[in-house]
């Protein structure tokens, strides 16, 4: 529900914070769209982890006070990552610790040198 990246945000000390989520999995993005948290679908590999169905209220107001950027990205571009991670640096993680590592080899993240968090251990390869 948006704990991770709002705990993030705190401790960013005012920089801009990324926050990334599959495509069909996305609480934090829809509920900003809307300006207020709402119900948000949820269907990807990364849902065992990403599942929340509502941003937490919490979460949501320190997110829309500090610098934040909301982003997305396919099942495909997870999965890929989540390859990599393991083919390249032989880092294990579950699909859902890959999602802001997919943002990033897709170009999407701003900045020079980000700081990418890789969290989750809900794996079985």
């Amino acid at each position: 529900g948006g704990g991770l990246a709002a705990g993030t945000a705190l401790a960013a000390g005012g920089r801009t914070t990324v926050a990334v989520e599959p495509e069909h999995c996305s609480a934090l993005h829809q509920a900003l769209a809307a300006g207020e948290p709402v119900d948000a679908a949820v269907d990807s590999v990364a849902a065992s982890a990403l599942g929340a169905t509502r941003v937490g209220e919490l979460p949501f107001a320190i997110l829309t006070a500090a610098p934040l950027r909301s982003l997305l990205v396919t099942d495909a571009e997870l999965l890929a990552a989540r390859d990599r991670l393991w083919d390249e640096f032989r880092l294990l993680v579950e699909p859902a610790a890959a999602v802001p590592f997919a943002a990033w080899l897709a170009g999407r993240v701003p900045g020079e040198l980000p700081c990418i968090v890789l969290c989750g251990a809900n794996t079985d390869r």
